[in-house]
């Protein structure tokens, strides 16, 4: 007698999706290892074009939880420094970041202050949300994470980008 498996072996890979008409959509993501961290972000607007993007990395040691907390305020300043005010949509991995700003007015954490530091920052933008992605969804900047934790590298840039980033914007749409 076969059994049915539990879950699919046909399973499709989701990938990043365009934002919605009038939004931009910024992608970020960290990497954590023993005594640093890597950062990375990738802006794009509601075509899929890239605007900006980069990352860089810190020598501290912290949990995955700030790191991405870290991340989310890099991708913020990020924006900020490319005079990107229109409405945004920030896009991460990490579900209990996304959960605990959806949650602040009870958290009394130093991650929470953090949570709140970048909420406030909001109000730079037309409007802006964070919500959550799949890790498939968000390569781009999980590779630019990587990237800049493995090369201990800061880095930034506009339309004219590396190649290797090129590559992957280049996957994630097709």
């Amino acid at each position: 007698m076969l059994e049915e498996p539990l879950l699919s072996n046909n399973i499709a890979k989701k990938k990043w999706k365009k934002p919605p008409k009038g939004f931009i959509k910024i992608n970020f993501d960290a990497a954590v290892g023993e005594n640093r961290i890597g950062y990375g972000t990738i802006i794009r607007d509601e075509e899929g074009f890239v605007l900006g993007g980069g990352g860089g990395f810190k020598k501290l040691r912290v949990s995955v939880q700030e790191a991405e907390c870290m991340a989310f305020k890099e991708s913020i300043d990020m924006a900020r420094r490319l005079k990107l005010r229109e409405h945004v949509l920030f896009e991460m991995d990490h579900v209990e970041l996304v959960n605990r700003i959806n949650n602040l007015d009870k958290d009394v954490t130093v991650i929470g202050a953090r949570i709140k530091e970048c909420k406030a920052a909001f109000n730079f933008f037309k409007s802006a949300k964070l919500v959550w992605t799949e890790r498939s969804c968000n390569n781009v900047a999980n590779l630019l994470c990587k990237k800049m934790y493995s090369e201990a590298i800061n880095s930034l840039f506009e339309i004219d980008y590396p190649s290797d980033i090129h590559n992957a914007v280049i996957r994630d749409v097709s």
